[in-house]
């Protein structure tokens, strides 16, 4: 009796949300080839996402042509910005070509346009809301 009440209140406490997924999910696309790998990073503020120095969650994965899946974890409902980049050669760090202009894939969330650097935290940020998905497009200059 005691293992069935024990089961009943596990199922019910799941469905009553009480058994939280604090993850973004974030599908980046427009990968145009499988060498090297995707790094991503995600932010809480304005300055974190300026210098590029701080962040809440960041990683790599192995580029695959199309597009890759990364689940975040433990990351608490709030305002976010997402950055990712396709580091093709592994050198760990955005390469730019004699005119400035960045010769690997970068994007962030909310796709926003890109003029002259880039985006600010504004443009990008999106909320998060218990296990939120995104979907990020790679741009490529070069």
């Amino acid at each position: 009796m005691k293992i069935h009440c024990f089961i009943l209140m596990l199922i019910l406490f799941s469905k009553i949300g009480l058994c939280q997924n604090d993850s973004f999910e974030i599908t980046i696309t427009n990968i145009r080839n499988s060498t090297g790998t995707i790094k991503w990073a995600v932010f809480k503020n304005e300055s974190q996402f300026k210098t590029n120095t701080q962040y809440v969650d960041a990683g790599s994965v192995q580029a695959t042509t199309g597009c890759v899946k990364i689940i975040t974890k433990n990351i608490a409902d709030g305002n976010y910005a997402i950055s990712v980049y396709h580091d093709e050669n592994n050198n760990s760090e955005i390469d730019f070509n004699f005119f400035g202009l960045p010769i690997e894939g970068f994007g962030f969330s909310n796709d926003p346009v890109i003029y002259f650097g880039p985006p600010s935290f504004k443009e990008c940020v999106i909320e998060k809301n218990g296990k939120t998905s995104k979907s990020i497009k790679i741009k490529y200059y070069l």
